[in-house]
């Protein structure tokens, strides 16, 4: 039998969605003064990546991004969210308890075709900060996250600390926040896990040239029952003002969460993806 196997190029899909929304951005600021009220003093970046392939089996992720800043006086005001969604399709053949493949009556092994999501994440959060000093501010966190096949069905986060920015300029940041909190998830199997939790978060970017930037984040929260720790590292390469390409890897480990039915349950997930970064 001839397979065929297609994959769409993520880059070259959004390259041409980030430029359709560049286009719709700039009709609305010529035509709506309401549009730049409504967000003017914020700016962030937005990424989405894409990849799709059809064949003996079939396979669709997509991954986003976007985080937003917006500074009055001393205060300082971030909203992010980012989504991954993935499904997948493929061809097995039916096994008895030997091993062995199931004929049918024509002498040919039995298929199956099973579907399913390999993941299927959303998360947004707020984080409000006020500089007691230049450098070091308190904050507070809110967020809210659902990702049933890592066994949550939803998990909020209150968080209060301080945190401190040990240098700031053209060529990048370094910042470090400890504080405390509730952490309350609720699971799609098994007990849940609520309580309080310590929080630890380290933030990083270094410019490395005009077009070229580095970028590591870490974050983790951690009680008695439930330990979570997530790591975003990132090479972003610019190719206009308002466009880059970045080939980012995300992992995440939280403890004890595995629903424990499936051989292939987990604590951890790990992401490697070429997004496309548009600054808004």
């Amino acid at each position: 039998m001839q397979q065929h196997i297609y994959k769409i190029s993520a880059a070259s899909v959004l390259l041409g969605s980030a430029l359709m929304f560049s286009s719709v951005v700039a009709a609305q600021d010529e035509k709506s003064a309401g549009f730049g009220s409504t967000f003017s003093g914020w700016s962030g970046t937005a990424s989405l990546g894409a990849t799709s392939s059809t064949g003996n089996s079939e396979a669709s992720n997509i991954n986003g991004s976007i985080r937003l800043a917006k500074t009055v006086n001393r205060w300082e005001h971030l909203v992010f969210g980012t989504v991954f969604k993935g499904s997948s399709s493929i061809v097995i053949v039916e096994r008895d308890q030997n091993g062995d493949p199931i004929l049918g009556d024509d002498g040919r092994p039995q298929r199956t075709i099973v579907n399913g999501d390999n993941s299927d994440r959303i998360a947004l959060g707020y984080q409000p900060k006020f500089y007691y000093t230049p450098k070091t501010y308190f904050f507070g966190i809110l967020d809210w996250e659902q990702d049933e096949p890592a066994n949550i069905d939803t998990g909020t986060r209150q968080i209060a600390g301080v945190g401190h920015r040990f240098f700031k300029n053209e060529t990048g940041f370094l910042t470090a926040e400890v504080g405390f909190g509730n952490k309350t998830t609720d699971l799609v199997f098994g007990d849940d896990v609520n309580g309080g939790v310590g929080y630890l978060g380290l933030n990083y970017l270094n410019k490395i040239t005009d077009e070229v930037t580095f970028n590591a984040d870490l974050r983790s929260d951690f009680g008695s029952d439930n330990t979570f720790v997530e790591i975003g590292l990132g090479v972003a390469f610019k190719v206009s003002d308002k466009l880059a390409f970045k080939v980012a890897h995300f992992s995440r480990s939280n403890s004890d969460l595995s629903s424990g039915d499936s051989p292939l349950s987990t604590n951890s997930d790990s992401v490697t993806s070429l997004n496309l970064v548009l600054d808004i």
